[in-house]
Parts: structure tokens; C-alpha cells; sequence
């Protein structure tokens, strides 16, 4: 009987974005099954191609022509069909392509190298001297180079080592249709792994003299030192091996001719680096935060249970109640993956796990290399990890036994990605959880308002924790209305009150943590006179300005430019940085208190491999008084000593052109607060801000999150925001403005066309089309649709939606413009 595998070729454009049917020859029959990786000739030229396989059936539902599979590329199949389910899942919802969805899944460190070879025909080869001589005189110059060629690399030549010769391809294929060459694709199926090489002796230690007597076997002054280094150790590497005494692998190889040693290849394990290191507490858990384990773990093994939503104060211990929840599912034989929303929580996450679990428990994020990731891949496929922390792509972890994924600061925006597929890792970890029976944990002081509505409407069980583990108080937010320190004359970035205060806190030997959400020494670089703002040459956006280097940088595209002392456009020396950013801060925190230790933790700073740990050790070895920082300041860190922290500038976020703001604003006053008094030292926190009546901020001072969501629900139900309407962004962007205005125009005529032949005559759920609020991001000019599913069904208009961008892109858009969809997207900027 025959056999069809259907496949998805690695390719990531949207015409061959759909399975392709070949034929599995007799002898692959037995070996292919649904989720192997597979070698397809694809295209004309049938270059070998990777594929994956998603069906195999015995019928064709046409008669066609076939191609047949050329090989399979791994023993299993990488990929199980949940894997497979979940791939046409978000393919589905985030309007995207399968392989950008399979890339998520994907091994890292996997990898098909295809090239053509040239060798000679069989014909040729079986030609006598003169017949190959006459062959030559027939042949012009480069025909004959190309046979040195071939002769002198033993009968086979890669094609790219000739391409420099003009028109190649044409030469090749007129030898090849005269028989004198063969053109054939080859491949090669590379796997990021290293291994080392250990070395033993292979007859026991007291046997090795009566063997070489018996054997009559004469050993050289080197390989007896090998021999009696091998007597004295049960087995040693290779490289320390020839290190040590300085011996050759001749030495070590002629050793193994005697059948005197054994060498045995082992896979090693690229472990990354945690510097980061914490002292190992005894920890009891109080009533609450036991109610909230027990709650979890009692309906571990039900059917349909519900997500979990652990809303619990900064400070109230969710991380022990993970730890203890993924404790008992450990001795059910599950495992656990907890998902943090920054790499820079991570350090002091991993110490903790590690501290009470060991060494199964791995980490995943972007900053590891590939080898790196290659190496936890395989360690969750053999079991010898069981509990993974990383960042969101830690969600698709190979487990065969998942029983627990615990998503951390859930209402972090990082967990939604800005790059195909622009998946939301909660929708995908309630998808997962839902297909396999596993519990899922969501955990945050600050409840996205989006999650929290569903909490309300029963889609998740809400399990409160409402005190701090160490029973201390919440600390205490001072609000500085800035305008009136103006008015005192006060014209610094801190205020008198968090002067006295970070004076109290450094005489009381504790440690103070100021923060603002912005990195480098200043806003944007402006000319007093003329009013002439340096901007980035290929955004619609200022440059922040970083005095180290006296550069204005884009923090979009990462266009650099040296500030002038005049200014370009009146030649006025009156060119100055405006605004505030963390350098900034240092540099006045440095004037106001010289002789106070300040560290300073921002993407600048934490670029480097090991900076992260080295400043977070710094900070809770007491090496310094002051951390300055970002949001990565703003969740998870705990340091015992910190009683003070300085909020520099709540209205930076509140005044952001986005819908999002005024909870963005409550979550960060909230969480950076929760970084306050965290052991057994009361905390404070001083606000400085210009606007004091805001009610995101007044609910923040009070930690009053029921009163903010009531605030904030009514709004978003006026303007028919999330949760109450599902938003679809369409971003058209490219190089040539007027084009791009034509296609999204053009985009959206289409559009109204379908919805006016379904009989929709309103289209107010349609904005746009109009600019970006940032229209131009390197060299690209991006303008913008948005929709709202308000009296539409959403399916209807993502089938709409995709039908124009995806289907019927080459019809409706020019190739030169890109198409961004995100559905829900964090922002609209």
C-alpha cells in the first residue's frame, strides 16, 4: 500500500505556507511518522528542503504527480501532535504563518546545510586517456578549469566554490545536458552539541603487567606515563590528559591499537552561568499562603479544572507557594515551568529554585547561546530537568510530563511578543493547559485589568493573599506634588522630602532604591534659541541623549550621532539635554550626596554577559547605598536592607498616548513599592509627581487595586476597550510613504467592499486609516488600522482580515510594503 506524508516546508513566505503532499518511498515507510523532520525536494531545482511532517495517509484526494520524501532527518520525531495541535492553534488566532509558529517549538541548535555538488559524469570517468584528451581540446577555458577543479577536489566540488566565475549556473547546466558533468544536491543534518572525550584503561589496573607480558607488547616512556596515570585514575579527559603530560594523541591512539585503553565519547552539558548567590532560609508558610497551596494541589488530577489566579500583596510569599505547589508535583512524577517576565529576574529567581531543588531545575531565556539552549533541550527531553524558569519561549519546552506552568507577574506586557507570531503566552499556557489536564498558576500584585474581569466572570479561580509573609505592614506612600517644589525654588530632579529621607535611610545603614522608567542621561537634546530638536535620522522619533559619550541614541533603531556644541540650524551655542534619564540621576545623586556608593541597573548597564549578576550581588553584599534603575527594578527582586524607595516621575507613564497608561502607571507605583521593607525593617516609599489628584495614582498610594479596577473598568466599558472588545491592529509600513499610503488605502477599500457584500453599512469599528503615533521606525513609514469587534464577530473579521493581508496579499499590496497584524496588541503606538 502506498503512503502520503502531507508536510510543511521550512520556508517563511505565504505562498508555500500550506501542505505540500509527497510520496514515501518502500524504504522510509516504516520509519516516518507524523512530527518527523523530513528531507523533501522542493521548487524547480528540487533543492532538498526541510519539512515537517503533520499528516500520513494511505489516499490521495486527487490523482496527481508526486514527488517522493528523500530521507528523515532525526531517529524520533521532534515533535509530538499536541505539539502539532498547538502550531494550527496560533496559527489560527495570530493570523501568522506555520513556520513562524514550528520556529517556537523548533530545536535550537538543529540546523539542514544544503548545497549542490559537482562531479564528473559516469560516462567521463569511464573514458580511456586519449578519449579524455579529446574530450579537453572540445572544451572551452573555463569548461576545462572546471574539470581541474572537480579532479583536484577527488571527484566532487561544492558549486558555491565556483561562483565567482560569471554566468556559473548557465556553464554548469549546458555541461550537465551534455553528460560530462553530474549536478546533484547534497545535505547535511547538523545538531549543536559538544561532547567530551574520555579516556580509561580497558583490563583492570593489577592485570595491565601479565597482559603486556603475555602480549608481548613494548610500551614507549610516554605511553607507560599514560598507563600508570590510568592505574592510579578510573578516567580522565582527553585534553587534561595530554595537558598533564604533555603527551601526543599519537601516543593515546596506539594505546587503543594495544586494546590497552578504551575511549568513550560523552555529551556535555553546557550549564549557564548563575552567579547571582543567596543565603538558604527555613521557610513556614503562613495560613494564607498554605490555603493557597492546598487549593492547587487538591485538584491537581480533576478533569476541567479552571486556571488559578493568585492575586497576593508584594511581599506576600507567591514565590514560596509556587515553590511548594511544584514540590508536590514533583512527587507525582510531573513537571513544572515557571515563566518571569524579565531575564533580570531570573538571577535571583534560579538561586532560589535552585537553593530548595537542585540541579533539575533549568533556565531558558534569549541570552543563552545556542549550544546553550541546545543543551537544556536535550536535558528536558532525558528528564534531567524538571523544573524550567525562563522567559515566555520557555512555554514550549519539550516536557513529556507536564503537570504545573506558572506564569509570574502575569500582567507584564513582555509576555505578549512583538514578533511573529505575536502570541500571548497566557492565551497559549491556557490552551496547553487546557489540552493536557495541567494547572495553570497565573501570580501578581497588579492584576492586568483585562485577567482580573475574567477572575470576576468565573473563568479562573481567584485565590487571594491579602498580608505580607512577614506579617509587616504594606510600606507607607508619600506623595511630593512637584510643582510646589518648583515654587520653593527647588528646581533638582529629588525632592527636599526625599533628600531628608535618603539621608535617614543611608544613617540607619539601609539601602535606598530610586527609580524612573527611562535609560540614559536625558530625554531628547534641544537648541535653546531656535528651538532645533536632534532627531534620529531614521525614526519619527528625538534622540535620547547619553553623556558618557556626549551620542544622542535612538532607542528604536540604535542610530547614533556625536552632539554638536552648535546647533545645526541657527549655529547657537545654547544647545542643552532636556528631561530626565537614569545617568542623569546618578550624575545629581553624585553632586547632592558625594560620598554615597551608587550603582545604576538599566539596559546600559546590563548589556554585558554577567553584568545583571555582578550589579545584584553588588547591591545585596551592601557594596553600595543606592540602586538606580528601570522597570527591571519594578518586580521580583527582594533585598532585605532596601527601606526607601524614590519614584522619580509617576507622570511619565501617565501621560503616554496609550489606553493602557493609567493601569500601566498602578502597576509600576505599586510593584516598585513592594521593593520596600520587604524583611523585617519598615518600608517607605516617596512618590513625586505633578499631578497628585490622577485616580490611578491616589488608588496606588492607598494599594487599593478593587477601587483602581472599578475606576478603570467603567472607562474602558465607555470607550469599548479591552476586556469589553477584542482590538485587531494592522500596521503598513515600508521605505516609500506615498506607497505605503496607496496600499493601506487600498487595504482598506477592500475591506469595506467584503463587509458591504455581507450587508455591514456601519464601519464605525473601524479607525483609520491614519499614521502611527510613531511614523517612521528605520527608514520605515508606518501607518495604521485599527478594529474593534463592537457589533462585528470577531472570526467574521479575522477571516476578513486575513483573506486581504495573507490570501490575497499579492493582489491587494505592492512587494516592497510589510504587513504587521497583532491581535490585542499591548500598545498602539
Amino acid at each position: 500500500m502506498e503512503k502520503y506524508a502531507k508536510v510543511i516546508v521550512r520556508s517563511n513566505t505565504f505562498h508555500t505556507d500550506n501542505l505540500f503532499t509527497y510520496k514515501i518511498p518502500e524504504f522510509l515507510k516504516n520509519q516516518i511518522y507524523v512530527g518527523h523532520r523530513v528531507l523533501v525536494p522542493f521548487g524547480k531545482g528540487n533543492k532538498p528542503t526541510e519539512a515537517f511532517v503533520f499528516k500520513i495517509s494511505d489516499t490521495l484526494e486527487e490523482d496527481m504527480k508526486l514527488k517522493e520524501v528523500v530521507d528523515v532527518l532525526d531517529e524520533e520525531p521532534i515533535f509530538k501532535l499536541e505539539d502539532l495541535e498547538l502550531v494550527n492553534w496560533m496559527k489560527n488566532r495570530y493570523l501568522c504563518t506555520y513556520i513562524d509558529c514550528i520556529n517556537l517549538i523548533y530545536p535550537k541548535g538543529y540546523k539542514v546545510n544544503n548545497y549542490k555538488v559537482v562531479s564528473l559524469s559516469d560516462e567521463v570517468l569511464n573514458l580511456n586517456e586519449n578519449e579524455f584528451t579529446d574530450l579537453l581540446s572540445s572544451l572551452d577555458d573555463i569548461q576545462k578549469y572546471i574539470i581541474s577543479k572537480i579532479n583536484i577536489s577527488k571527484g566532487k566540488l561544492k558549486t558555491e566554490k565556483l561562483k565567482k566565475i560569471p554566468n556559473i549556473n548557465y556553464i554548469l547546466d549546458k555541461m550537465s545536458k551534455k553528460n560530462i558533468i553530474n549536478l546533484k544536491w547534497e545535505y547535511k543534518n547538523h545538531k549543536n552539541e559538544k561532547n567530551l572525550c574520555y579516556i580509561s584503561l580497558s583490563i583492570e589496573a593489577d592485570e595491565v603487567d601479565d597482559y603486556l607480558k603475555k602480549n608481548k607488547i613494548n610500551l614507549g616512556a610516554k605511553q607507560k606515563e599514560i598507563v600508570n596515570f590510568l592505574k592510579n585514575n578510573d578516567r580522565v579527559e582527553i585534553n587534561d590528559l595530554i595537558d598533564i603530560l604533555k603527551v601526543s594523541k599519537q601516543s593515546i591512539l596506539s594505546l587503543q591499537n594495544k586494546n590497552l585503553i578504551d575511549i568513550k565519547l560523552e555529551d556535555y552539558y553546557r550549564n549557564p552561568e548563575n552567579a547571582y548567590t543567596l543565603e538558604q532560609k527555613e521557610i513556614y508558610l503562613n495560613e494564607e499562603q498554605k490555603n493557597a497551596c492546598n487549593k492547587v494541589i487538591s485538584e491537581m488530577f480533576d478533569q476541567n479544572k479552571k486556571p488559578y489566579m493568585l492575586h497576593g500583596v508584594t511581599g506576600s510569599g507567591k514565590t514560596e507557594v509556587y515553590m511548594e505547589i511544584i514540590d508536590y508535583a514533583l512527587s507525582q512524577g510531573l513537571d513544572s515551568i515557571v515563566l518571569v517576565p524579565e531575564i533580570a529576574l531570573t538571577p535571583q529567581t534560579i538561586t532560589r529554585f535552585k537553593n530548595r531543588f537542585g540541579d533539575i531545575v533549568g533556565v531558558f531565556h534569549s541570552q543563552l547561546s545556542e549550544g546553550q539552549k541546545h543543551d537544556v533541550y536535550k536535558a528536558i527531553k532525558s528528564g534531567n530537568i524538571r523544573i524550567l524558569i525562563g522567559a515566555r519561549s520557555a512555554l514550549f519546552a519539550p516536557f513529556n510530563s507536564l503537570g504545573v506552568i506558572i506564569i509570574d507577574e502575569f500582567h507584564e506586557t513582555s509576555y505578549k511578543s512583538e514578533k511573529n507570531p505575536k502570541f500571548s503566552a497566557i492565551e497559549v499556557a491556557k490552551f496547553i493547559a487546557n489540552k493536557n489536564n495541567i494547572s495553570l498558576v497565573l501570580g501578581s500584585a497588579t492584576p492586568s485589568i483585562d485577567e482580573y474581569y475574567k477572575a470576576k466572570n468565573g473563568e479562573y479561580n481567584l485565590i487571594e493573599i491579602k498580608q505580607r509573609a512577614n506579617k509587616n505592614p504594606l510600606p507607607k506612600i508619600e506623595v511630593v506634588d512637584m510643582k510646589e517644589e518648583l515654587n520653593k525654588g527647588n528646581k533638582s530632579i529629588f525632592s527636599f522630602k526625599l533628600q531628608d529621607e535618603i539621608k535617614q535611610a543611608i544613617k540607619n545603614n539601609n539601602q535606598v532604591i530610586l527609580f524612573l522608567n527611562r535609560r540614559g542621561y536625558a530625554s531628547f537634546v534641544s537648541c535653546r534659541s531656535c528651538g532645533y530638536v536632534f532627531q534620529c535620522e531614521n525614526c519619527d522619533i528625538s534622540l535620547t541623549y547619553h553623556k558618557g559619550k556626549n551620542i544622542g541614541r535612538c532607542h528604536y533603531c540604535g542610530y547614533e550621532r556625536e552632539i554638536p556644541k552648535e546647533c545645526p540650524e541657527c549655529s547657537s551655542i545654547y544647545v542643552k539635554p532636556f528631561g530626565v534619564g537614569t545617568q542623569k540621576i546618578e550624575e545629581e545623586l553624585k553632586v547632592i550626596f558625594p560620598e554615597l556608593k551608587v550603582l545604576r541597573m538599566d539596559k546600559d548597564t546590563t548589556s554585558k554577559k554577567g553584568s545583571l549578576e555582578e550589579i545584584l550581588n553588588k547591591f545585596k553584599n551592601k557594596e553600595a547605598d543606592i540602586l538606580i534603575g528601570t522597570q527591571m527594578l519594578s518586580k521580583g527582586l527582594d533585598f532585605d536592607n532596601v527601606t526607601l524607595v524614590g519614584i522619580l516621575s509617576a507622570d511619565m507613564i501617565l501621560n503616554f498616548p496609550d489606553f493602557k497608561s493609567f493601569e500601566t502607571t498602578f502597576q509600576l507605583i505599586t510593584q516598585v513599592s513592594g521593593r520596600a521593607g520587604r524583611s523585617d525593617k519598615e518600608g517607605k516609599v516617596v512618590l513625586q509627581t505633578y499631578d497628585t489628584d490622577h485616580y490611578s495614582i491616589r488608588r496606588a498610594i492607598n494599594y487599593d487595586f478593587e477601587g483602581f479596577y472599578e475606576d478603570e473598568i467603567k472607562i474602558r466599558k465607555a470607550f469599548g476597550y479591552a476586556p469589553f472588545n477584542n482590538m485587531i491592529s494592522v500596521v503598513v509600513s515600508g521605505e516609500n510613504e506615498n506607497l505605503v499610503k496607496k496600499n493601506i488605502q487600498n487595504m482598506y477599500d477592500s475591506i469595506i467592499y467584503l463587509l458591504k457584500g455581507r450587508g455591514i453599512t456601519d464601519f464605525e469599528f473601524i479607525l483609520g486609516p491614519n499614521p502611527c503615533s510613531i511614523s517612521k521606525i528605520n527608514q520605515n513609514y508606518r501607518w495604521q488600522i485599527l478594529f474593534k469587534d463592537d457589533n462585528i464577530e470577531i472570526n467574521l473579521l479575522k477571516g476578513i482580515i486575513k483573506y486581504i493581508c495573507i490570501t490575497k496579499r499579492d493582489v491587494v499590496f505592492s512587494k516592497e510594503i510589510n504587513i504587521s497584524i497583532d491581535i490585542n496588541p499591548n500598545s498602539v503606538l
